[in-house]
């Protein structure tokens, strides 16, 4: 009798190859299958957001997509064809202030070379048929393109398999929401314009939206709502043509259009996102409005959420709990997501005053409302994303009202011109940050010392230690040297201080105490089995 395989991902979209990277270097073994005959051949997802390639750059997989990617630097509004606000990126408080377009097929078929490095392939035109579960995992019932059957034991299944889900039908899970009747397009385009080839363009007139986002080498994306007063299938590329002339107000000259396709907007979200061995991730889980390219970042950040965590528990190094986190950290994320697309998508269509309101939400940020522009960037990148009630996160302590708290992203400080703090923390496990404070007493080396021997005598397989020190510090191992004081202040600390950054750098602890006790109970709390 074969051993019982660890993961079995359904589904080698985006999400699901995110998924299969993440194991595959975490050395977790798995199959991946996909019932389509080959990858994706047209561009489909084309807005990879700042988040995501911090992630991927955590992965070590974030140069090919640079390299293959355009870089969007802002989005510009306009209102019956008159330029309104550029909304900058470049506030953004990241190594990657700004938005890579990318299509779809290019950012499967690296994510697709990565796993292949690693020993593994999609198993392609191999559709799941039937699956069930009881205490020891799941059974998966497969059939490939001969119409053979294989039946799969595993120990737990991962749902990729997008918005029509085999998984999800098969294991009677109630998918709700909403369907808008508007009926909408893209296309991918040759075009010539005098516009900006570095910046998004939406334009918004009554009742109507239309949006051209550059690929480089003068393709673009393209998107409209249709206005009609009957959905149809099939559209043409003259009257695509027309459309761009109107909507972009002759902006744009469209050469030739090498894809057209039409969508309706949905907006559901399950209820919940793990269904006992069984995970659903993606589009499997939630589908929404395209509205500021948020859904297929959201499932690779459910992929890369649920992956380390998968890994620790599979490999021993966690409690089997530690996977409960995964619905209570991304249901609340995916959930504001959703509502907030269907929100502004509902507000461009139909609301009348919709107009205006863009008006004055542009006056706020061509007035440097700082506020403003800083929460619409944070949402865009979804920098943001902060997980506010999750069970392996310590909401107890904070190191003060200004700095970084549990449950948020952890920031990415640059530490001297040519070295970022997250240059450090790129590897599988989890970090602990020891920050002396501005001017360091003896006696909290000595502290920080004892702690740094104790974690990594108990823990070393588990995380790695850091100390982030203004001056040389010859008693410390691991030192991030701040001369400038740089991380001190971008974390908006004077005094010594312990953060606790996860696998996917968001803080799980963090507290002002030098208690070695204090820090060794949140992890054999939260996450690892006590050495």
């Amino acid at each position: 009798m074969n051993a019982q395989l660890p993961v079995l991902i359904v589904g080698a979209g985006p999400t699901g190859l995110m998924l299969a990277c993440e194991l595959a270097r975490r050395a977790v073994d798995f199959r991946i299958i996909d019932k389509k005959s080959g990858p994706v051949a047209t561009s489909n997802a084309t807005w990879i957001q700042t988040r995501t390639l911090e992630l991927l750059d955590q992965a070590g997989l974030v140069s090919p997509f640079i390299k293959a990617g355009h870089q969007c630097d802002g989005i510009n509004l306009y209102v019956n064809g008159k330029h309104l606000i550029t909304i900058p990126l470049n506030h953004i408080e990241s190594s990657y202030p700004y938005i890579l377009m990318l299509p779809q097929s290019e950012t499967e078929s690296i994510l697709s070379d990565r796993i292949h490095e690693m020993n593994k392939n999609v198993e392609r035109s191999t559709e799941l048929t039937d699956v069930t579960q009881d205490e020891s995992g799941v059974t998966a019932v497969l059939k490939n393109s001969r119409e053979q059957r294989e039946i799969v034991k595993c120990r737990w299944l991962i749902a990729c398999d997008g918005a029509s889900s085999t998984v999800r039908e098969r294991c009677n899970v109630i998918f709700p929401g909403e369907d808008l009747t508007e009926q909408f397009m893209v296309a991918d385009a040759h075009i010539d314009s005098f516009m900006a080839k570095n910046e998004a363009h939406l334009f918004f007139d009554e009742g109507t939206i239309f949006s051209a986002s550059p690929l480089g080498s003068n393709k673009y994306r393209i998107a409209a709502n249709l206005h009609l007063e009957h959905p149809r299938r099939t559209l043409y590329e003259k009257e695509i043509i027309e459309l761009v002339q109107e909507r972009g107000h002759g902006a744009y000259y469209v050469k030739d259009i090498s894809w057209i396709s039409s969508f309706w907007v949905h907006g559901r979200v399950v209820k919940n996102m793990r269904q006992g061995s069984i995970f659903l991730a993606g589009d499997a889980a939630h589908i929404h409005s395209p509205a500021g390219g948020q859904g297929m970042n959201t499932g690779m950040q459910d992929a890369y959420n649920l992956g380390w965590k998968l890994a620790m528990v599979i490999q021993g190094k966690a409690r089997l709990s530690l996977l409960d986190s995964y619905q209570e950290e991304r249901h609340p994320v995916v959930n504001e997501i959703v509502n907030l697309t269907e929100h502004f998508t509902k507000l461009a269509l139909y609301d009348t005053t919709f107009l205006t309101k863009l008006q004055k939400f542009s006056a706020k940020i061509m007035n440097g409302d700082e506020k403003t522009i800083s929460h619409t960037g944070k949402i865009i990148s979804q920098t943001g994303i902060r997980y506010q009630s999750s069970p392996v996160i310590n909401y107890e302590e904070i190191v003060g009202a200004k700095c970084p708290g549990p449950g948020e992203r952890m920031p990415d400080a640059k530490v001297d011109p040519k070295t970022r703090l997250y240059d450090f923390l790129r590897h599988p496990m989890h970090n602990v940050l020891m920050f002396t404070g501005i001017s360091s007493k003896n006696s909290d080396i000595k502290k920080l010392a004892h702690i740094q021997e104790q974690l990594e005598q108990k823990y070393g397989d588990l995380l790695r230690t850091h100390v982030v020190a203004t001056d040389e510090v010859r008693e410390l191992k691991n030192v991030i040297h701040d001369a400038s004081g740089s991380v001190h202040e971008c974390f908006h600390i004077n005094k010594p201080a312990v953060y606790i950054a996860r696998p996917d750098n968001y803080i799980g602890y963090c507290t002002t105490k030098l208690n070695l006790d204090s820090i060794t109970s949140f992890i054999n709390r939260y996450f690892f089995i006590e050495q």
